[in-house]
């Protein structure tokens, strides 16, 4: 799973931003700021029940996150932001979304 992400990180980035990205993420998970992305990415799919189409590794308003980019089984684009360090939902980007309930 790590490889394959890795694979579509690069092909859906730049090179140069793929490996800052890359970069970023190994150390702060090296210095243990953030939860690996491997640990995350299992829950995000299984809570909006998709597919992976890209994940990057931001630093914003002075925190860590990572933006995926998934699929429904529905064919419904999401963009999800979750704090990397404590695996939090901040943000879903989706018009008519809805918290499943089970």
């Amino acid at each position: 799973m790590k490889h394959v992400l890795i694979i579509l990180m690069c092909a859906l980035t730049t090179p140069a931003v793929a490996s800052d990205d890359h970069d970023a993420a190994r150390d702060a998970v090296r210095q243990k700021q953030v939860i690996p992305l491997a640990e995350i990415i299992p829950v995000i799919l299984n809570e909006f029940d998709a597919r992976l189409l890209e994940a990057e590794f931001e630093r914003e308003h002075g925190t860590y996150v990572y933006e995926l980019e998934l699929i429904t089984r529905a064919g419904r684009m999401i963009e999800v932001m979750v704090d990397a360090t404590t695996g939090e939902i901040l943000e879903v980007e989706q018009e008519g979304w809805q918290e499943r309930n089970d």
